[in-house]
């Protein structure tokens, strides 16, 4: 972390050149990057940037401490809240907590909100950025990124509507939902944002007699312990000529929960602490096949870090802020697939299995291609706020807008101005950028193809295994040396052989072919998600699935019955 002072002292030299007209693209990277690098710390002095600092660090707090009161219990997002989304299928209940929480955090941040945005949008001026999502959007060098991404959304929303039809058709089994409406409820996807649905899996699973792949038991039975699945991941980076991971890292890493008492954040994370020899993982490991995965992730970072330690500081970075975040989730990829766990000893026998491939291909949908207009969503919203597109009078309404429109998602129960379900989300509360996550997404299946094809992998994209591939590692290392040294597009141009310059859904799609062309031989009726009657732009109130006249036709009409049959048993009591 830079020193607030130094960090003003080097802005304000900054600003001494007019860096943004240099010919020299490589120079007028050099200068952009600096300021990326000096963010907040270089912000000016002065009671505006003090009061945006005390802003920021107050609506942190608030959510991080949230706790909803349920039947006098205190339950905190997580275990408690999460793990309720996750196992609970009481449709009443999942709405009583989905409401319960955002009355205790985004509703409690709202009244601080408008304050941070503009004080968020004076901070920045000093760089000369038009507004805070103009300067969070920098870090990709481009102008036109929400387009970009708008275009790229638009080539992945066909198969994301017919997992949408496939999940509303297989929920109305469970729920009851109404056969008229298009859309669905935000609280029962298994996820308090219905962000990501793979945890409803079981209960919409196509072939309920193949189970997913899971070599957990496997490891047991081998005595495997945290740092053995640690091992196992090295191996993977080194199998393609990587660098095996330094003493220091064994050394200085946290792999496993302390048994002395102290209290630590189990979130796993990697670190670079910047002299280019101290790198460490923070992760109390279980021995488990999603932590084998989650190492293989983390490791991921660690190998980035490694391979641009030589460079500038300002330019030890990803070459673009979804970069990390991709490499990291590309090396699952190949892990998952079960051609390598075969190879690793963790499974005995391999079996083609169609039914096996359109179960697992529909699970990774859930967490990749339902993600997607979620986190396009999230980020839309933020950026319209600091243009001033969305004023503080319709923060929720344009919210439940975009979720609609990109989703087909709708809340529960009736939500107005009021409320602030936005704040409900901690990279809203805390200020931190979303548009990273919909890029990782994407790059990382591109980032597969590329290497799958300079493996000369044969056969579906899904099945595709990089380990023990040189080639592959020599065009990793590549890009990873560079840092943020050069232009993202010229680093993914160099990346997937002259290919293309441009992040592109092309290889998302193939990986999911298999999963798209079997929901299309489903023939399930399709429904338009009518978001407006959802929407009373009048009152700015967002209508909840509930009370939507639609559902509340066929409820009552339901209700009725009920009435009838009960009148017509006591007619026999009595």
């Amino acid at each position: 972390m830079l020193s607030a002072n130094f960090s003003r002292e080097k802005i304000n030299e900054l600003k001494e050149f007019n860096w943004r007209s240099f010919k020299d693209e490589n120079l007028k990277r050099a200068f952009l990057r600096a300021v990326i690098v000096i963010g907040d710390s270089g912000m000016p002095e002065g009671n505006k940037v003090l009061r945006w600092k005390q802003l920021k660090e107050s609506m942190n707090t608030m959510y991080t401490t949230s706790k909803i009161n349920l039947r006098n219990k205190k339950l905190s997002l997580d275990p408690n809240i999460t793990g309720i989304f996750q196992s609970s299928r009481n449709y009443s209940y999942l709405s009583t907590i989905w409401k319960l929480w955002r009355d205790n955090s985004g509703k409690k941040i709202r009244k601080l909100f408008p304050e941070y945005i503009e004080l968020s949008n004076y901070a920045v001026k000093g760089y000369d950025f038009a507004d805070y999502g103009e300067y969070s959007r920098s870090s990709f060098e481009v102008d036109d990124l929400p387009e970009q991404l708008d275009e790229i959304y638009s080539k992945l929303k066909p198969l994301y509507k017919l997992l949408h039809n496939y999940v509303r058709h297989k929920l109305r089994q469970v729920y009851g939902l109404s056969e008229t409406e298009g859309v669905l409820p935000a609280h029962i996807m298994g996820d308090l944002w219905a962000q990501q649905w793979h945890n409803i899996f079981e209960d919409i699973k196509p072939y309920k007699n193949n189970t997913l792949l899971d070599v957990t038991p496997k490891m047991k039975e081998k005595n495997l312990t945290p740092k053995d699945l640690f091992l196992i991941a090295e191996e993977f980076y080194t199998s393609l000529g990587l660098d095996p991971l330094p003493e220091s890292f064994w050394n200085n890493s946290l792999i496993e929960k302390p048994n002395d008492g102290r209290e630590v954040n189990c979130h796993a994370s990697a670190w670079d602490f910047y002299d280019g020899k101290d790198f460490r993982i923070k992760m109390c490991t279980k021995v488990s096949m999603n932590d084998m995965f989650t190492i293989h992730h983390e490791m991921g970072h660690i190998q980035y870090y490694m391979s641009y330690k030589d460079q500038p500081f300002h330019f030890k970075e990803g070459a673009n802020p979804g970069f990390h975040e991709a490499l990291g989730d590309l090396m699952t990829l190949s892990v998952m697939t079960p051609s390598h766990l075969h190879k690793i000893g963790l499974i005995d026998q391999l079996e083609d299995n169609k039914e096996q491939d359109i179960n697992f291909l529909l699970f990774s949908a859930l967490r990749n291609i339902a993600f997607a207009p979620f986190s396009l969503a999230v980020e839309k919203w933020r950026w319209n706020v600091f243009a001033n597109k969305t004023t503080p009078d319709r923060y929720n309404f344009d919210w439940w807008k975009l979720r609609c429109d990109y989703q087909g998602i709708v809340p529960p129960v009736d939500r107005t101005e009021e409320d602030f379900d936005p704040g409900s989300k901690y990279h809203i509360a805390a200020g931190i950028p979303y548009d990273r996550y919909f890029v990782s997404l994407i790059l990382t299946f591109q980032f597969h193809d590329a290497l799958c094809k300079v493996s000369n992998h044969k056969g579906p994209l899904h099945k595709c295994d990089i380990y023990e591939s040189r080639e592959a590692g020599d065009r990793l290392r590549k890009m990873m040396e560079k840092g943020s040294s050069e232009s993202w597009n010229k680093v993914l141009y160099e990346f997937t052989g002259g290919k293309t310059d441009k992040m592109d859904p092309t290889a998302i799609l193939e990986y999911f072919r298999p999963l798209h062309e079997w929901l299309i031989e489903q023939n399930l009726p399709e429904q338009e998600w009518n978001c407006e009657q959802y929407l009373d732009y009048e009152t700015k109130m967002v209508k909840g699935y509930m009370v939507n006249k639609a559902y509340r036709d066929s409820s009552f009409s339901f209700g009725l019955k009920l009435v009838f049959l009960f009148c017509f048993c006591m007619m026999f009591y009595f």
